[in-house]
């Protein structure tokens, strides 16, 4: 143990000192002290250059209880001391490494809306590569850990869990706060960008939402699997908000320019945004993003494009949903809803899909709308309906066919077709009978056709807040999340859209 490791050492120090200081003296006569020791001290004539020692608690060994020969006990104390400093040295590297070892195996605590989840590729070292970072875990308590799940190594797959440090830039060691409900969006498999968020949980919220702007992707300095995150810099950005939602796409006009969009969300006070934002990103020639090889910070400039002086829709229950529903053409405000990336097919100058989502308490959506911004580049731009909402349906009949309505659930597109899993819902506009949902929907942006699920296999336990991400070609990934009982989760699927089948890749 420590404590004896550091007697042993003061005792080896203690002789080393005293043999270099105290006179030698007669072969085979020690030194003893003028006054004789207390009976029930021990004493007896040491061989020369032995020690004598009136000790009546080794632990509590003072200076004047040690007397010294001149040697060969000198000789002692300088080599023991050496030796037990290495000795020290390795206990204390082994101890870290086990405990280290320890702790960087296994699995990622449950937790449900992480900060960030994405699946990336590392160029260096060919591998996808699951990136779980933050979230909320048992207890609502706030996570501040990053794991790495390799996605192409079935055989080998497990879990590692990255320190703080690796994931900061190398530069300046900057690093994002811990927090939950934030948007990230993938681009390929290339970057990540992650907006916004809430660090708290807990009330007062005022002054606590985020609106600080990152990309995470590969480490550019070293030919090892190491991704990190970047801070972009820019004047002008979207407020503080959280339970927004986010897509990329690549510009129609410009393949070497893609652009984050940023839709909706909550503030502080509880109103509702209706605004849409656009973050331009340079590419180079393998769509990684343009960085700055010394510098840890990403300059761009977030754009508003829609709904850019209005405020957030103040007080949950004073909006009149109907009459909204009604006279404008727009989405009604909502949180917790998807952005996906348009079809290319239908509608190529679309930027994004928006679908599902809630305004306050008892209005649950189901609708789908995609947003056309201006041709001319300035901003302002169109919505457009996909498919109409079931307003306030109370029975499933009056779905007409339609998905629940939900929020906080996962969305993908691959070609025409959307997919969306899980998220929390129900009937009866009662926020408080409503949960989390396990069912998988289909929608054909071709045909305008829903399809409930059909899977072949059996897949995940219903959840809402998972973390979630496309990637290659028609594999889709969904982790953790929050089912019944509020009980956390920490197992990850894998689903194949060709072959409507759900796996398991971690339990």
């Amino acid at each position: 143990s420590v404590p004896h490791i550091i007697h042993i050492y003061r005792i080896l120090h203690t002789i080393t000192m005293a043999s270099t200081t105290t006179p030698a003296a007669p072969l085979r006569q020690p030194l003893l002290s003028s006054t004789p020791p207390p009976p029930h001290r021990h004493d007896q004539n040491l061989t020369g250059g032995d020690m004598y020692v009136t000790a009546r608690n080794s632990r509590n060994l003072q200076w004047s209880d040690i007397i010294v020969a001149p040697y060969p006990l000198r000789l002692t104390g300088f080599v023991m001391l050496p030796i037990v400093i290495v000795l020290i040295s390795i206990s204390a590297y082994a101890t870290n490494a086990y405990v280290a070892n320890l702790q960087w195996k296994g699995k990622p605590p449950c937790r449900k809306s992480p900060g960030a989840f994405a699946i990336l590729n590392s160029k260096a070292s060919p591998s996808l590569t699951a990136i779980i970072w933050s979230g909320v875990s048992k207890g609502e308590k706030l996570l501040h850990d990053a794991w790495l799940y390799r996605l192409d190594r079935p055989m080998n797959s497990r879990w590692i869990r990255i320190p703080h440090d690796d994931l900061a830039s190398h530069h300046h060691l900057s690093m994002p706060q811990p927090r939950t409900k934030s948007s990230i969006a993938t681009f390929g498999d290339s970057f990540a960008v992650m907006f916004g968020g809430d660090p708290n949980l807990q009330p007062p919220l005022e002054g606590v939402f985020f609106d600080d702007t990152w990309i995470i992707t590969e480490r550019k300095d070293k030919l090892v699997k190491t991704f990190h995150w970047y801070q972009v810099n820019t004047t002008v950005k979207p407020k503080k908000r959280r339970a927004h939602a986010a897509t990329i796409t690549r510009d129609a006009k410009n393949r070497s320019v893609a652009s984050y969009w940023l839709y909706g969300g909550r503030n502080e006070s509880g109103g509702v945004f209706r605004d849409v934002w656009q973050l331009p990103l340079e590419l180079d020639d393998e769509d990684n993003i343009l960085i700055d090889a010394n510098s840890s910070i990403i300059n761009a400039n977030w754009r508003c494009v829609y709904g850019c002086n209005d405020t957030a829709v103040a007080g949950w229950e004073l909006i009149d949903v109907w009459k909204w529903w009604k006279d404008r053409d727009e989405p009604i405000p909502r949180k917790g809803h998807s952005l996906t990336s348009s079809s290319s097919k239908n509608a190529p100058a679309a930027a994004f899909i928006l679908a599902f989502g809630r305004l306050n308490n008892w209005m649950y959506m189901n609708d789908i709308w995609q947003f056309v911004p201006a041709a001319d580049g300035d901003s302002g731009g169109t919505w457009q309906l996909i498919s109409a909402l079931d307003f306030l349906p109370n029975k499933t009949s009056d779905l007409n066919g339609h998905p629940m309505p939900r929020d906080h659930h996962a969305a993908f597109r691959n070609d025409d077709t959307l997919y969306f899993f899980g998220g929390r819902g129900g009937l009866n506009q009662s926020h408080d009978l409503y949960g989390p949902l396990g069912d998988l929907w289909k929608f054909n942006l071709t045909t305008s056709n829903w399809k409930c699920g059909n899977e072949s296999t059996a897949g995940p336990a219903a959840r809402w807040l998972p973390g979630a991400d496309k990637y290659g070609n028609g594999r889709f990934v969904v982790f953790g999340g929050e089912s019944y009982d509020e009980k956390k989760l920490n197992d990850l699927w894998e689903f194949d859209m060709e072959s409507s089948t759900w796996q398991l890749r971690s339990s």
